[in-house]
């Protein structure tokens, strides 16, 4: 495989390109169907991941305890195909907060594969994915995020990643990069050693997710009948 460099041409490129990519995806959405539309993407997006997860472990020999999708992100993508084809609010609240993960992952990537590989596409195409569900339920189903909902991401993934800790101390894995730093470079070798590292990565999804609240906050949605 190849790899590209952080930060590099090829990656503001690859970054530009998806976006441009699910923004067209956004357009054609309007002319079908929510529900076949949720359907079809949806299951695209899971069949690509399970192509992935196949091709990294027959074809580059990762173990099926490192492809075990536990993962923020993955967790995440799984709420969305779940939420995109079963519409529901308290999941988009995660989904939005939750977001956040797949930005970082996005300029951060683990495993910087070159295009074309299809693992690399994978990566990012359903790391976009999340970003995609938000805006997508923001404009076709009318959803907006509450600060109950803030709440009820961070308690939620508190009580994931003591999960996953345990998990990972079982399988000797390092899901969610819990229990040490990730060993590629990442703004978490600036966040002093383990746990130190984890605090403040918590107050700073506490500080995004406030800001990414702030713009709707005392403003009342009604939500809509989905389809």
């Amino acid at each position: 495989m190849s790899y590209f460099g952080l930060f590099s041409t090829e990656h503001f490129l690859s970054i530009g390109g998806y976006i441009l990519f699910y923004l067209f995806i956004l357009f054609i959405s309007q002319f079908f169907s929510k529900k076949g539309f949720a359907v079809v993407i949806s299951c695209a997006v899971l069949i690509m991941k399970i192509a992935e997860l196949v091709i990294r472990n027959g074809v580059y020999g990762e173990s099926i305890q490192q492809l075990i999708p536990i993962h923020l992100c993955n967790i995440t993508l799984m709420l969305c195909i779940i939420t995109m084809i079963f519409p529901s609010k308290s999941l988009f609240q995660i989904i939005y907060y939750w977001s956040i993960g797949a930005v970082a992952a996005i300029l951060f990537p683990d495993g910087r594969v070159a295009f074309p590989n299809f693992v690399g596409i994978s990566f990012f195409a359903t790391h976009f994915f999340i970003l995609f569900t938000v805006v997508y339920q923001m404009i076709s189903l009318g959803y907006r995020p509450t600060f109950k909902g803030f709440i009820g991401s961070f308690v939620c993934i508190n009580i994931f990643a003591g999960i996953v800790y345990k998990i990972n101390e079982i399988l000797g894995t390092n899901y969610m990069y819990i229990n040490y730093k990730p060993t590629f470079s990442s703004p978490l070798d600036f966040f002093g050693p383990w746990p130190h590292y984890i605090i403040i990565v918590e107050i700073i999804y506490i500080v995004l997710g406030l800001l990414l609240y702030f713009p709707f906050k005392k403003r009342h949605f009604k939500y809509t009948n989905v389809y």
